[in-house]
């Protein structure tokens, strides 16, 4: 699973360096490329996180507890 997220982070990491030399080309070719690799590599990010997620056991610390509000005039004083 770890060679799995790490395989996460590097094609993220790549569609953003992708991403990037998309907006700086100045050939419209090159520009056009480099966003359609930045595309489908976010898709294939899409797709890993999909696994990842799937896969992983669930974390406890994602979990939120669930605070019961009682308004000041229901709290018991003492």
């Amino acid at each position: 699973m770890k060679d799995l997220r790490r395989r996460l982070e590097k094609v993220r990491a790549d569609a953003r360096e992708f991403a990037l030399m998309s907006q700086r080309a100045t050939d419209i070719e090159k520009r056009e490329l480099f966003k359609r690799l930045a595309d489908e590599l976010a898709f294939e990010a899409l797709e890993l996180e999909l696994i990842v997620k799937k896969n992983e056991p669930p974390n406890p610390c994602g979990q939120h507890e669930v605070v019961e509000f009682k308004p000041p005039s229901q709290r018991k004083r003492g």
